[in-house]
């Protein structure tokens, strides 16, 4: 027999053998694995560090950036490089940082145009801040043209000179500023809120009274600083227009405003518009047959419902205070409502 005569400590080290070389082997591919993720030095030089950050806003021209800087490491006037998955996408002068931890930067160069239209908003992309040279070295060499020279690219920049060259940072195209239109105060389109208020109406003895309401608001700017703004609410008047009954009240809204800056990250908008309030009680003025109201009493619930319904222009102001990026607290004053709450800007 084959086996006849082996051993048994002889077999398990064998075993152990082929083991460790297999642990051995798996570590090796795991190094060449880390080695793929992390940049290999390029002529010895090792690769320079770089920040995640995230894009916000992209210009219609597409030359226009917003995006974060959290780790604030660039600042205004810096060269900075875009990268995806290790490899440069473009080049841009930074032109604008704000406290909110934005910076709006200006493109300059194109380096890779497959991942240049991966760009979008809310992408992640790597920044090196000042000279690229380390991945520019790793990129192919230009193609050699007949005469066996290097081919001039001259669709890359040759050097930060260049920047300032016809072909680049001349003309007015864009404003070098967090948005193309720097008299727009605020500048995404579009404001949601969401408030508690107190809105006057009268109780059954006619008399006028506050009532708390829960509303919502949605405002668009039409152009630059002008907010048309749509608003709904709600809430229950309870024990009216009788005891145990109860009447809703809806209250719509249609605003326009004008946005003034104030001191401390404040904005102003005065506002004139229309308002429109709605009531219905499904009790009232309904004979619940016990015979203990008259016709007259039914057609005073009827009444006092019918009187809580109105249309009437409106004025008044609004105050927005930015208390994070994106993010308001907000109060209103005006013949309509008075209010606080929340507003979020997107």
């Amino acid at each position: 027999m084959i086996f006849k005569g082996f051993k048994l400590p002889v077999f398990f080290c064998l075993l152990l053998i082929l083991s460790v070389s297999t642990v051995r082997a798996q570590n090796v591919l795991d190094d060449i694995e880390e080695e793929d993720r992390i940049d290999s030095p390029v002529n010895g030089e090792q690769a320079p560090t770089l920040v995640s950050e995230t894009i916000k806003t992209i210009s219609p021209s597409k030359k226009i950036f917003i995006i974060t800087n959290e780790n604030q490491s660039f600042t205004k006037g810096d060269f900075i490089s875009l990268l995806l998955t290790n490899k440069l996408v473009c080049r841009a002068l930074v032109a604008k940082t704000t406290p909110e931890k934005l910076s709006g930067i200006k493109i300059v160069k194109i380096y890779n145009l497959a991942l240049w239209k991966q760009l979008a908003l809310g992408k992640e992309v790597l920044v090196l801040k000042g000279d690229d040279s380390y991945y520019t070295n790793k990129e192919k060499t230009p193609e050699k043209d007949k005469a066996g020279k290097g081919k001039k690219d001259d669709s890359k920049l040759q050097s930060d000179e260049d920047l300032f060259n016809s072909t680049s940072l001349s003309g007015n195209e864009d404003d070098l500023s967090l948005d193309e239109n720097s008299k727009r105060l605020i500048k995404p389109d579009n404001l949601l809120s969401l408030n508690v208020g107190l809105i006057q109406a009268q109780d059954v003895d006619g008399s006028k009274k506050n009532y708390t309401q829960i509303n919502g608001a949605w405002a668009y700017q039409l152009t630059d600083n002008i907010w048309a703004e749509a608003g709904l609410g709600t809430n229950t008047i309870r024990d009216y227009p009788s005891t145990g009954l109860d009447t809703r009240l809806i209250n719509i809204e249609v605003k326009a405003k004008y946005t003034f800056a104030a001191p401390f990250y404040s904005y102003i908008q005065p506002y004139v518009g229309y308002q429109t309030l709605l009531a219905s009680s499904a009790g009232a003025g309904v004979d619940d047959g016990s015979g203990t109201l008259t016709p007259v009493q039914l057609a005073t619930e009827k009444q006092l419902v019918q009187d809580l319904k109105k249309s009437s222009v409106i004025f008044g102001v609004t105050i927005l205070k930015r208390i994070v990026p994106g993010w308001f607290v907000r109060a209103d004053f005006g013949t309509d409502i008075i209010n606080g709450g929340l507003t979020i800007e997107f």
